[in-house]
């Protein structure tokens, strides 16, 4: 008769599912702190912001890096550095971006159509079966996506005649959430062979080096010197790297360990409510419109999640 599961064993992934959503909606306000002064004004530019993250996260997690570096070969190096790149360095610089003209909320929002995009690619580039109630789910998270985007854009017009289209930042984050489809498929596909964390500290690793580079020789060590706010920013870039980044990973791999890489992605689902939360609490107006429309891309990932019985 199989053992009944301890009461740490039933509560633990319970936790780190709360604390990994935790982490990873605090991430775009972090974010925020980095791009923007206290008064407003922009702080760090948004492609340095995102270099100094890459490159925090990838020293964090370098003592991984180097114990398995030898163990890859030719080929699995070339998948690596590809999912580093575009499943870490290019979202981070799209997001950054996106988020001098976003409200953090509507960017976490925007964030949960990585699983849409991931099961499109998936059926697209490598054969993956897609059920009826998936593609339902796909429309309708499309369909929120389109309607968040112009709730945002009524509430922008109305606090100012001069403010201009959100429509290409946020088409950056919709992308960013295509670059994270394809990276979950080249590393289900590609290196089924490699563990989670090796895969991470590996890819991260090597953009780390041209991320350091763009870093050294931009305005943010100068600004971190010489603004009031400089100081301010660092810290919130540097948790953002360490926790939102590489430390987020370590959660979830562990959470996958535990449970599934289905529970795993319940994640989505909790991600947007505390960027909301966060966002709310640094003074970002939401309407009825913006929640709603979120809550429409909520329903159109967990059609696209969930599996019909039978």
């Amino acid at each position: 008769m199989p053992s009944q599961p301890s009461p740490k064993q039933r509560w633990a992934p319970a936790f780190v599912l709360l604390l990994l959503g935790f982490v990873w909606g605090s991430s775009f306000i972090l974010m925020k702190w980095g791009l923007f002064a206290a008064d407003g004004s922009p702080l760090f530019p948004p492609v340095e912001l995102a270099a100094l993250r890459i490159a925090i996260a990838g020293f964090t997690l370098l003592p991984i890096s180097l114990r398995h570096w030898k163990s890859l070969n030719k080929a699995q190096w070339l998948w690596v550095s590809l999912i580093g790149t575009v499943g870490s360095f290019i979202p981070a610089i799209l997001f950054a971006t996106a988020q001098t003209a976003l409200p953090s909320a509507m960017a976490g929002m925007l964030n949960a159509l990585s699983p849409i995009w991931t099961l499109l690619i998936g059926m697209a580039a490598f054969g993956i079966a897609v059920q009826r109630n998936q593609l339902g789910g796909i429309a309708i998270g499309f369909a929120g996506t389109i309607w968040l985007i112009q709730a945002q854009q009524s509430a922008s017009t109305l606090a100012s005649e001069s403010n201009p289209s959100i429509f290409i930042p946020s088409l950056l984050l919709v992308i960013a959430t295509v670059c994270y489809g394809i990276s979950v498929n080249i590393t289900r596909e590609k290196l089924r062979g490699l563990k989670s964390p090796v895969i991470a500290a590996c890819s991260l690793g090597l953009v780390a080096m041209p991320a350091s580079l763009i870093f050294i020789i931009g305005d943010i060590p100068h600004l971190i010197a010489s603004h009031p706010d400089g100081l301010r920013g660092l810290a919130a870039v540097s948790v953002l790297a360490a926790f939102g980044t590489a430390g987020a990973l370590v959660l979830f791999n562990q959470l996958i360990a535990w449970t599934s890489a289905v529970t795993a992605a319940s994640v989505t689902y909790i991600i947007p409510l505390f960027a909301a939360l966060w966002g709310w609490w640094d003074g970002e107006q939401l309407n009825a419109q913006h929640l709603a429309a979120g809550g429409c891309i909520l329903i159109g990932v967990w059609l696209t999640n969930r599996k019909a019985k039978g």
